[in-house]
């Protein structure tokens, strides 16, 4: 919501969900972003009111921003690949030094499978599909999962796609929404970035890099997760729909979702990348 302090400056209040995270969890977003900001990292940290940030208001809690507009990054150049290399690679130092971070760890056997029970507990599954989807889905887990043993584990952004990127002129491009924060791979926060396959774009990689290393190496190895990292993202936007299908306006934006259409065009991309990358 958009209020106005009593000197006229624009504030934003934002209202988590109820039950989606701990305040434990959210506390832990809002500390990271102000260890960001507090590193000259361009993101937004909420304002602090008597050493605190967050706030009760009956179930909800809520955090209290600057009002600080942008426009989307619709092109990204050499210059821009660099600039948000750098802008991750800072987030990613400072990700580092929270493993232990009480945040989901993103892995097929963690992530994955709390997907996979909310929508079991949803019942938004259509009965035909029902054993199918979760036999493929499980047989996803228990092969993909041994490829995260040896990954470099840290706090990472999460949902980190082009619409999460913001330009404020005169300032550059700003890294936004935390709320999908996780412990996980550098390259869950790399490759829905990328046009293509990360093979398939070595001039992208390369200017990425060139911003990235200016804080840490980027860890190349993790880069074949991505095909598993692409199937946990098709599950978890299966999940984020179940929980949003009673909200307001939902069947108009998404009027497809939970039809035979749906399930059978889900399952066909599972397959697809399966057969294609394990």
């Amino acid at each position: 919501f958009e209020i106005e302090s009593v000197d006229g400056q624009p504030l934003i209040v934002k209202l988590y969900r109820p039950g989606r995270w701990t305040k434990v969890m959210i506390q832990t977003e809002q500390d990271f972003v102000s260890r960001l900001a507090e590193s000259d990292a361009a993101v937004i940290p909420a304002l602090t009111f008597n050493g605190q940030t967050l706030f009760n208001m009956d179930e909800f809690v809520l955090a209290v921003f600057p009002k600080k507009g942008g426009r989307a990054v619709d092109e990204f150049d050499k210059e821009t690949w660099q600039q948000v290399g750098r802008l991750l690679g800072r987030t990613h130092l400072i990700g580092d030094t929270l493993r232990d971070a009480p945040r989901v760890h993103w892995r097929p056997s963690i992530a994955t499978q709390n997907h996979l029970d909310i929508l079991s507990a949803s019942d938004t599954i259509q009965k035909s599909f029902q054993t199918s989807f979760f036999d493929l889905a499980h047989r996803f887990i228990q092969q993909t999962n041994p490829l995260f043993d040896h990954c470099d584990q840290l706090l990472i952004h999460g949902d980190c796609h082009r619409g999460n990127f913001i330009y404020r002129p005169s300032e550059g491009i700003y890294l936004i929404d935390f709320d999908d924060i996780a412990v996980g791979s550098a390259a869950q926060d790399l490759w829905m970035l990328l046009p293509g396959n990360p093979d398939s774009c070595p001039n992208e990689m390369q200017w990425f890099r060139e911003g990235y290393e200016t804080f840490r190496e980027f860890p190349m190895s993790d880069l074949s997760l991505v095909p598993a990292l692409r199937a946990m993202r098709i599950i978890h936007f299966a999940a984020w729909c179940a929980l949003q299908v009673n909200e307001p306006d939902f069947a108009d934006h998404f009027p497809e979702w939970g039809t035979a259409r749906y399930w059978n065009e889900l399952m066909q991309d599972l397959h697809q990348i399966s057969l294609a990358e394990f």
